[in-house]
């Protein structure tokens, strides 16, 4: 029931790639679209011209702009991928927060991504700025060419855990 819908969680800045986002859903097919839908959470001081994109490209109907949620975390739940066109990421607790919840990633090879994302297992991967590739991507996904279908919170329950994240982070500490 989640086929069709994607989450964004981001601050909406220019480095977050939002806008790469925008442009890549105008570049896919109008049949594709018809009840695609991308809902953005998140503020910031694009916020404004995000919106404006979005209406001149008539795609309201497909890009929501929901503001900051704090119940985010059980928020994820509700969607097929999190989508994250990225320029620029330290380590992303977005990512860890929707792979936590099963929801499988869209994002770009910067920062920590790498470090979590293994294309084509837990999400995929796609070159920061393509917009070509992050539509052929989407596209591929809704017309049912490309998807994950294993559990991806098992990551984080074995890698991502409080107690191991502290230990490791103590044992950088003592060294």
């Amino acid at each position: 029931s989640n086929h069709r819908k994607f989450i964004v969680a981001s601050h909406l800045r220019p480095s977050k790639g939002i806008q790469d986002l925008i442009a890549a859903v105008d570049l896919l097919n109008a049949e594709l679209i018809g009840d695609l839908r991308i809902d953005i959470f998140g503020e910031g001081p694009m916020e404004l011209e995000l919106k404006k994109l979005v209406q001149e490209k008539k795609l309201e109907k497909q890009i929501r702009f929901c503001g900051s949620s704090p119940d985010l975390p059980d928020v994820f739940k509700n969607y097929s991928y999190l989508l994250q066109p990225t320029y620029m990421e330290c380590f992303s607790l977005s990512i860890l927060e929707s792979l936590s919840a099963n929801v499988p990633v869209i994002t770009t090879p910067v920062g920590g991504n790498l470090e979590v994302i293994t294309n084509g297992e837990n999400g995929f991967i796609f070159e920061t700025g393509n917009i070509q590739e992050l539509s052929k991507i989407i596209s591929d996904i809704l017309q049912h060419k490309k998807a994950i279908t294993t559990p991806v919170y098992p990551l984080i329950e074995n890698k991502y855990y409080l107690e191991k994240m502290v230990k490791d982070h103590l044992s950088l500490l003592n060294d």
